[in-house]
Protein backbone atom coordinates (compact mmCIF):
# COMPACT_ATOMS: atom_id res chain seq x y z
CA UNK A 1 0.00 0.00 0.00
CA UNK A 2 1.36 3.18 -0.78
CA UNK A 3 0.06 6.86 1.52
CA UNK A 4 -2.82 8.40 -0.50
CA UNK A 5 -4.30 5.53 -2.91
CA UNK A 6 -5.13 2.18 -2.14
CA UNK A 7 -4.03 -1.13 -4.47
CA UNK A 8 -7.40 -3.33 -5.01
CA UNK A 9 -6.00 -6.23 -7.34
CA UNK A 10 -3.56 -5.67 -9.75
CA UNK A 11 -4.94 -1.88 -10.28
CA UNK A 12 -5.15 1.34 -8.85
CA UNK A 13 -8.31 2.39 -7.83
CA UNK A 14 -9.18 6.02 -7.13
CA UNK A 15 -12.33 5.47 -4.86
CA UNK A 16 -12.72 5.59 -1.40
CA UNK A 17 -14.95 2.02 -1.99
CA UNK A 18 -11.98 -0.29 -2.06
CA UNK A 19 -11.36 1.52 1.56
CA UNK A 20 -7.98 2.89 3.36
CA UNK A 21 -6.96 6.49 2.97
CA UNK A 22 -8.38 9.96 0.99
CA UNK A 23 -7.41 9.20 -2.89
CA UNK A 24 -4.77 11.15 -4.90
CA UNK A 25 -6.11 11.65 -8.40
CA UNK A 26 -3.15 14.10 -9.92
CA UNK A 27 -0.85 12.59 -11.73
CA UNK A 28 2.80 13.63 -13.83
CA UNK A 29 1.59 12.28 -17.30
CA UNK A 30 3.45 12.54 -20.43
CA UNK A 31 3.70 11.12 -23.65
CA UNK A 32 6.75 9.62 -25.39
CA UNK A 33 7.20 12.35 -28.19
CA UNK A 34 10.69 11.62 -30.32
CA UNK A 35 11.79 14.79 -28.99
CA UNK A 36 11.54 14.09 -25.96
CA UNK A 37 8.10 13.70 -23.57
CA UNK A 38 5.56 15.92 -23.47
CA UNK A 39 4.10 16.80 -20.46
CA UNK A 40 0.19 16.85 -19.00
CA UNK A 41 -1.46 16.95 -15.91
CA UNK A 42 -3.78 14.22 -15.51
CA UNK A 43 -6.42 13.88 -13.02
CA UNK A 44 -9.51 11.54 -12.44
CA UNK A 45 -11.35 9.99 -10.02
CA UNK A 46 -12.35 5.99 -10.81
CA UNK A 47 -15.37 6.83 -8.81
CA UNK A 48 -17.42 9.69 -10.18
CA UNK A 49 -16.09 8.37 -13.58
CA UNK A 50 -14.59 11.81 -14.53
CA UNK A 51 -11.33 13.20 -15.30
CA UNK A 52 -9.59 15.92 -17.56
CA UNK A 53 -6.17 16.79 -18.86
CA UNK A 54 -4.29 20.13 -18.65
CA UNK A 55 -2.01 21.60 -20.36
CA UNK A 56 -1.59 24.62 -18.07
CA UNK A 57 -4.19 26.83 -17.27
CA UNK A 58 -6.58 24.81 -20.35
CA UNK A 59 -8.01 21.69 -19.47
CA UNK A 60 -9.52 19.01 -21.55
CA UNK A 61 -12.60 16.72 -19.25
CA UNK A 62 -12.47 13.20 -19.84
CA UNK A 63 -15.17 11.98 -20.98
CA UNK A 64 -15.45 8.29 -18.93
CA UNK A 65 -13.27 7.07 -16.49
CA UNK A 66 -13.96 3.19 -16.03
CA UNK A 67 -11.64 -0.10 -15.13
CA UNK A 68 -11.67 -2.83 -17.57
CA UNK A 69 -9.49 -6.11 -16.23
CA UNK A 70 -6.27 -5.00 -15.25
CA UNK A 71 -6.33 -1.50 -17.27
CA UNK A 72 -8.01 2.05 -16.56
CA UNK A 73 -10.02 3.25 -19.85
CA UNK A 74 -9.60 7.21 -19.81
CA UNK A 75 -11.86 8.17 -22.79
CA UNK A 76 -11.68 11.55 -24.31
CA UNK A 77 -14.72 11.51 -26.38
CA UNK A 78 -15.26 14.44 -27.95
CA UNK A 79 -12.12 13.85 -29.85
CA UNK A 80 -12.72 9.77 -30.62
CA UNK A 81 -9.57 9.23 -28.22
CA UNK A 82 -8.56 6.97 -25.23
CA UNK A 83 -5.82 6.53 -22.97
CA UNK A 84 -5.32 2.91 -21.79
CA UNK A 85 -3.35 2.83 -18.66
CA UNK A 86 -1.48 -0.32 -16.81
CA UNK A 87 -0.39 -0.56 -13.10
CA UNK A 88 3.57 -0.69 -13.41
CA UNK A 89 4.71 -0.27 -9.49
CA UNK A 90 3.57 3.95 -8.53
CA UNK A 91 3.26 4.37 -11.96
CA UNK A 92 0.55 4.32 -14.92
CA UNK A 93 2.20 2.87 -18.29
CA UNK A 94 -0.04 2.74 -21.51
CA UNK A 95 -0.90 4.25 -24.85
CA UNK A 96 -2.87 7.31 -26.12
CA UNK A 97 -5.19 6.40 -29.12
CA UNK A 98 -7.05 8.70 -31.37
CA UNK A 99 -8.60 7.86 -34.81
CA UNK A 100 -6.63 9.74 -36.87
CA UNK A 101 -6.72 10.89 -40.56
CA UNK A 102 -4.91 7.80 -41.97
CA UNK A 103 -5.95 5.20 -39.34
CA UNK A 104 -5.01 4.94 -35.84
CA UNK A 105 -2.42 7.12 -33.94
CA UNK A 106 -0.65 5.61 -31.14
CA UNK A 107 1.74 7.32 -28.59
CA UNK A 108 3.55 5.38 -25.75
CA UNK A 109 2.02 7.14 -22.21
CA UNK A 110 3.25 7.02 -18.85
CA UNK A 111 2.32 9.18 -15.52
CA UNK A 112 3.87 9.07 -11.97
CA UNK A 113 1.99 10.30 -9.04
CA UNK A 114 1.64 13.64 -7.97
CA UNK A 115 1.27 17.46 -9.77
CA UNK A 116 3.67 18.70 -11.78
CA UNK A 117 5.60 21.27 -9.13
CA UNK A 118 5.28 24.68 -10.13
CA UNK A 119 8.29 26.21 -11.94
CA UNK A 120 7.74 30.29 -12.19
CA UNK A 121 10.70 31.41 -13.01
CA UNK A 122 10.64 32.45 -16.62
CA UNK A 123 13.88 34.29 -17.73
CA UNK A 124 12.90 37.74 -18.71
CA UNK A 125 15.08 37.32 -22.07
CA UNK A 126 12.19 34.80 -22.93
CA UNK A 127 8.91 36.51 -22.21
CA UNK A 128 6.82 38.58 -24.22
CA UNK A 129 6.34 38.22 -28.47
CA UNK A 130 8.53 36.30 -30.98
CA UNK A 131 8.25 36.68 -34.57
CA UNK A 132 9.13 32.68 -35.46
CA UNK A 133 9.95 30.88 -39.07
CA UNK A 134 9.14 27.77 -39.48
CA UNK A 135 11.85 25.69 -42.10
CA UNK A 136 10.03 23.10 -43.97
CA UNK A 137 11.34 20.34 -45.67
CA UNK A 138 10.37 20.88 -48.74
CA UNK A 139 12.62 24.37 -48.91
CA UNK A 140 9.92 26.62 -47.94
CA UNK A 141 9.03 29.06 -45.27
CA UNK A 142 5.67 29.14 -42.83
CA UNK A 143 5.39 32.38 -40.32
CA UNK A 144 4.22 31.61 -36.65
CA UNK A 145 4.29 34.12 -33.69
CA UNK A 146 5.21 32.78 -30.08
CA UNK A 147 3.75 34.26 -27.30
CA UNK A 148 5.47 33.41 -23.85
CA UNK A 149 4.49 34.63 -20.02
CA UNK A 150 4.96 33.65 -16.56
CA UNK A 151 2.34 32.53 -14.11
CA UNK A 152 1.96 30.52 -11.53
CA UNK A 153 1.93 27.41 -13.30
CA UNK A 154 5.51 28.36 -14.65
CA UNK A 155 6.18 29.09 -18.43
CA UNK A 156 2.93 29.35 -20.45
CA UNK A 157 1.93 30.68 -23.75
CA UNK A 158 0.45 30.16 -27.45
CA UNK A 159 1.71 29.88 -30.96
CA UNK A 160 -0.34 31.68 -33.80
CA UNK A 161 -0.05 30.97 -37.09
CA UNK A 162 -1.73 32.49 -40.02
CA UNK A 163 -4.68 30.73 -39.60
CA UNK A 164 -5.47 30.78 -35.61
CA UNK A 165 -3.57 29.70 -32.71
CA UNK A 166 -2.67 26.41 -31.29
CA UNK A 167 -4.18 26.39 -27.78
CA UNK A 168 -2.72 26.64 -24.58
CA UNK A 169 0.72 25.56 -23.81
CA UNK A 170 2.81 25.06 -20.82
CA UNK A 171 6.13 24.26 -19.71
CA UNK A 172 9.46 25.47 -18.38
CA UNK A 173 12.44 27.30 -19.10
CA UNK A 174 15.76 26.08 -17.76
CA UNK A 175 19.15 28.43 -18.08
CA UNK A 176 19.13 29.12 -21.38
CA UNK A 177 16.49 26.45 -22.99
CA UNK A 178 12.88 25.68 -22.61
CA UNK A 179 10.16 23.29 -23.19
CA UNK A 180 6.63 23.89 -23.79
CA UNK A 181 3.39 21.98 -24.40
CA UNK A 182 0.01 21.67 -25.24
CA UNK A 183 -1.89 18.08 -25.29
CA UNK A 184 -5.92 18.17 -25.53
CA UNK A 185 -6.29 14.80 -26.61
CA UNK A 186 -6.29 15.52 -30.15
CA UNK A 187 -3.68 18.12 -30.55
CA UNK A 188 -0.17 16.86 -29.44
CA UNK A 189 2.35 19.68 -29.76
CA UNK A 190 5.56 20.67 -28.45
CA UNK A 191 8.06 23.42 -28.63
CA UNK A 192 11.26 23.09 -27.72
CA UNK A 193 14.25 25.82 -28.21
CA UNK A 194 17.63 27.60 -26.75
CA UNK A 195 17.79 31.62 -26.37
CA UNK A 196 20.68 32.35 -27.99
CA UNK A 197 20.97 36.46 -26.99
CA UNK A 198 18.12 38.06 -28.78
CA UNK A 199 16.79 35.61 -31.24
CA UNK A 200 15.46 31.92 -30.28
CA UNK A 201 15.88 28.69 -32.36
CA UNK A 202 14.73 25.14 -31.88
CA UNK A 203 12.20 22.44 -33.24
CA UNK A 204 8.27 22.33 -33.44
CA UNK A 205 7.10 18.96 -32.31
CA UNK A 206 3.80 17.85 -34.03
CA UNK A 207 2.55 13.72 -32.79
CA UNK A 208 5.01 11.33 -32.47
CA UNK A 209 7.39 11.71 -34.93
CA UNK A 210 6.84 15.03 -36.50
CA UNK A 211 9.44 18.04 -35.98
CA UNK A 212 9.98 21.14 -37.67
CA UNK A 213 13.13 23.57 -37.49
CA UNK A 214 12.30 27.28 -36.51
CA UNK A 215 14.07 30.37 -35.91
CA UNK A 216 12.66 33.30 -34.12
CA UNK A 217 13.13 37.04 -32.98
CA UNK A 218 12.01 39.45 -30.55
CA UNK A 219 8.59 41.37 -32.19
CA UNK A 220 8.95 45.23 -32.20
CA UNK A 221 5.80 47.50 -32.04
CA UNK A 222 4.70 49.01 -35.12
CA UNK A 223 6.89 46.69 -37.46
CA UNK A 224 5.81 44.62 -40.27
CA UNK A 225 3.00 42.32 -39.73
CA UNK A 226 4.65 38.84 -39.48
CA UNK A 227 1.41 37.10 -40.45
CA UNK A 228 -0.79 37.77 -43.09
CA UNK A 229 -4.54 38.96 -42.60
CA UNK A 230 -7.13 36.56 -42.28
CA UNK A 231 -9.58 37.91 -44.09
CA UNK A 232 -7.96 37.34 -47.13
CA UNK A 233 -6.16 34.03 -47.30
CA UNK A 234 -9.26 32.67 -48.81
CA UNK A 235 -11.76 34.00 -51.41
CA UNK A 236 -14.37 33.41 -53.67
CA UNK A 237 -13.90 32.82 -57.40
CA UNK A 238 -16.59 34.96 -58.88
CA UNK A 239 -19.42 37.65 -57.62
CA UNK A 240 -22.50 34.91 -57.36
CA UNK A 241 -24.29 33.50 -54.61
CA UNK A 242 -22.62 30.82 -52.88
CA UNK A 243 -24.06 27.60 -53.09
CA UNK A 244 -23.62 24.65 -50.84
CA UNK A 245 -25.75 20.98 -50.90
CA UNK A 246 -25.41 18.14 -48.00
CA UNK A 247 -27.02 15.87 -45.78
CA UNK A 248 -27.66 16.45 -42.38
CA UNK A 249 -27.98 14.45 -39.51
CA UNK A 250 -30.58 12.63 -40.55
CA UNK A 251 -29.72 12.13 -43.98
CA UNK A 252 -31.64 15.13 -45.53
CA UNK A 253 -30.18 17.33 -48.12
CA UNK A 254 -30.02 21.10 -47.00
CA UNK A 255 -29.11 23.10 -49.38
CA UNK A 256 -28.31 26.98 -50.41
CA UNK A 257 -31.88 27.14 -52.52
CA UNK A 258 -34.08 26.21 -49.11
CA UNK A 259 -36.55 29.06 -48.01
CA UNK A 260 -34.66 29.60 -44.59
CA UNK A 261 -31.78 30.82 -45.88
CA UNK A 262 -33.57 32.83 -48.36
CA UNK A 263 -33.15 36.74 -47.89
CA UNK A 264 -31.23 36.00 -44.60
CA UNK A 265 -27.62 37.04 -43.71
CA UNK A 266 -25.86 33.22 -43.44
CA UNK A 267 -23.27 32.73 -41.32
CA UNK A 268 -21.42 29.21 -42.60
CA UNK A 269 -19.10 27.71 -40.14
CA UNK A 270 -16.52 25.35 -41.82
CA UNK A 271 -15.72 22.75 -38.78
CA UNK A 272 -14.71 19.48 -38.13
CA UNK A 273 -15.16 18.01 -34.73
CA UNK A 274 -11.94 16.76 -34.43
CA UNK A 275 -10.56 20.15 -33.91
CA UNK A 276 -10.08 21.66 -30.51
CA UNK A 277 -9.84 25.47 -32.43
CA UNK A 278 -13.16 24.26 -33.89
CA UNK A 279 -14.75 23.43 -30.13
CA UNK A 280 -13.23 27.14 -29.35
CA UNK A 281 -14.78 29.43 -31.90
CA UNK A 282 -18.52 26.86 -31.34
CA UNK A 283 -19.96 29.07 -28.39
CA UNK A 284 -19.21 32.22 -30.06
CA UNK A 285 -21.15 30.76 -33.00
CA UNK A 286 -23.88 29.97 -31.01
CA UNK A 287 -24.28 32.60 -29.37
CA UNK A 288 -24.56 34.75 -32.43
CA UNK A 289 -26.82 32.74 -33.41
CA UNK A 290 -29.01 33.13 -30.60
CA UNK A 291 -28.23 36.83 -30.58
CA UNK A 292 -29.12 37.77 -33.86
CA UNK A 293 -31.69 34.58 -35.82
CA UNK A 294 -34.72 37.06 -34.80
CA UNK A 295 -33.23 39.48 -37.04
CA UNK A 296 -32.46 37.38 -39.78
CA UNK A 297 -29.37 35.76 -39.00
CA UNK A 298 -28.89 31.89 -40.22
CA UNK A 299 -26.14 29.47 -39.24
CA UNK A 300 -25.25 26.56 -41.09
CA UNK A 301 -22.11 24.23 -39.83
CA UNK A 302 -20.41 22.28 -42.97
CA UNK A 303 -18.68 18.87 -41.29
CA UNK A 304 -15.41 18.22 -42.40
CA UNK A 305 -14.66 14.81 -40.09
CA UNK A 306 -11.78 12.25 -40.63
CA UNK A 307 -12.96 9.02 -41.00
CA UNK A 308 -15.14 9.45 -44.14
CA UNK A 309 -17.42 6.34 -42.52
CA UNK A 310 -21.18 8.58 -42.12
CA UNK A 311 -21.50 5.95 -39.29
CA UNK A 312 -18.31 6.97 -37.32
CA UNK A 313 -17.95 10.78 -38.34
CA UNK A 314 -22.30 11.42 -37.83
CA UNK A 315 -21.73 10.20 -34.15
CA UNK A 316 -18.65 12.82 -33.34
CA UNK A 317 -20.36 15.46 -35.13
CA UNK A 318 -23.83 14.89 -33.23
CA UNK A 319 -21.53 14.80 -30.00
CA UNK A 320 -20.21 18.24 -30.70
CA UNK A 321 -23.60 19.58 -31.24
CA UNK A 322 -25.11 18.11 -28.63
CA UNK A 323 -21.86 19.62 -26.48
CA UNK A 324 -22.50 23.30 -27.33
CA UNK A 325 -26.47 23.13 -27.53
CA UNK A 326 -26.33 24.03 -31.31
CA UNK A 327 -30.01 24.78 -33.09
CA UNK A 328 -28.59 25.16 -36.32
CA UNK A 329 -28.25 22.45 -38.93
CA UNK A 330 -24.92 20.84 -39.37
CA UNK A 331 -24.13 19.47 -42.51
CA UNK A 332 -21.95 16.60 -43.63
CA UNK A 333 -19.59 17.43 -46.13
CA UNK A 334 -16.33 15.33 -46.43
CA UNK A 335 -13.00 14.92 -44.99
CA UNK A 336 -11.00 16.81 -43.43
CA UNK A 337 -7.98 17.32 -46.07
CA UNK A 338 -8.22 20.65 -47.54
CA UNK A 339 -7.69 19.79 -51.00
CA UNK A 340 -10.91 17.47 -50.52
CA UNK A 341 -12.91 20.00 -48.73
CA UNK A 342 -11.65 22.80 -51.61
CA UNK A 343 -13.19 20.13 -54.29
CA UNK A 344 -16.40 20.18 -52.44
CA UNK A 345 -16.46 23.78 -52.28
CA UNK A 346 -15.48 24.94 -56.21
CA UNK A 347 -16.03 28.45 -55.48
CA UNK A 348 -13.45 29.32 -52.83
CA UNK A 349 -9.71 29.57 -53.88
CA UNK A 350 -6.76 29.05 -51.28
CA UNK A 351 -9.29 27.50 -48.52
CA UNK A 352 -6.57 26.55 -45.75
CA UNK A 353 -8.04 26.40 -42.48
CA UNK A 354 -10.05 24.88 -40.10
CA UNK A 355 -12.47 26.57 -39.32
CA UNK A 356 -13.64 28.77 -41.70
CA UNK A 357 -16.47 31.30 -41.55
CA UNK A 358 -17.87 32.88 -44.27
CA UNK A 359 -20.37 35.50 -44.15
CA UNK A 360 -23.03 35.79 -46.93
CA UNK A 361 -25.46 39.30 -47.38
CA UNK A 362 -29.04 38.79 -47.28
CA UNK A 363 -28.47 38.75 -52.03
CA UNK A 364 -26.59 35.52 -51.69
CA UNK A 365 -23.22 37.21 -52.25
CA UNK A 366 -19.71 36.35 -49.87
CA UNK A 367 -18.91 39.79 -48.21
CA UNK A 368 -16.22 38.11 -46.04
CA UNK A 369 -13.87 34.67 -45.22
CA UNK A 370 -11.85 34.48 -41.83
CA UNK A 371 -9.91 31.76 -41.93
CA UNK A 372 -9.25 30.16 -38.46
CA UNK A 373 -10.36 31.29 -35.14
CA UNK A 374 -8.63 33.08 -32.41
CA UNK A 375 -9.18 31.17 -29.31
CA UNK A 376 -9.19 32.06 -25.54
CA UNK A 377 -5.47 31.24 -25.40
CA UNK A 378 -4.98 34.37 -27.35
CA UNK A 379 -6.41 36.30 -24.74
CA UNK A 380 -7.11 40.02 -25.95
CA UNK A 381 -7.00 38.71 -29.59
CA UNK A 382 -9.76 36.32 -28.43
CA UNK A 383 -11.95 39.33 -27.63
CA UNK A 384 -11.21 41.63 -30.54
CA UNK A 385 -11.87 38.94 -33.21
CA UNK A 386 -15.32 37.83 -31.73
CA UNK A 387 -16.13 42.05 -31.44
CA UNK A 388 -15.34 42.01 -35.19
CA UNK A 389 -17.51 39.22 -35.99
CA UNK A 390 -20.55 41.01 -34.28
CA UNK A 391 -19.93 44.18 -36.28
CA UNK A 392 -19.91 42.37 -39.50
CA UNK A 393 -22.93 40.74 -39.00
CA UNK A 394 -24.57 44.03 -37.52
CA UNK A 395 -23.48 45.71 -41.19
CA UNK A 396 -25.22 43.36 -43.11
CA UNK A 397 -28.10 42.44 -40.63
CA UNK A 398 -28.77 46.64 -41.82
CA UNK A 399 -28.83 45.58 -45.57
CA UNK A 400 -31.71 45.81 -47.57
CA UNK A 401 -33.76 42.53 -48.28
Amino acid sequence: MHSGIKWCGAITLLVAGCGGTEPTNQWQASLDLAGGPLRFALEFDLAAGSGRVCSGSMCQELSSVAQVGDSIILEIGDYAATIVARPRGDSLIGEYRNVGNRGPRVISFRARRGAWPAETEVPASLAGKWNATYFREDGGTSPRVFYFEETERGLEGTIVSNTGDYGRFWGRAEADSFSMAHFDGSFVYMLTGTIRGDTLEGLFHAGARSQSRWKAVRATEGGEPHLRDRMELTRVVAPEPFRFSFPDLDGRIVTSEDERFQGKVVLIDIFGSWCPTCHDAAPSIVQFYRDYRDRGLEVVGLAYEVTGDSAIDNAQVRRYRDKFGIEFPLLLAGINVTSATAATLPQLEGFTAYPTAIFIGRDGLVRKIHAGFMGPATGAQHGRLIREFAALIEELLQEPV
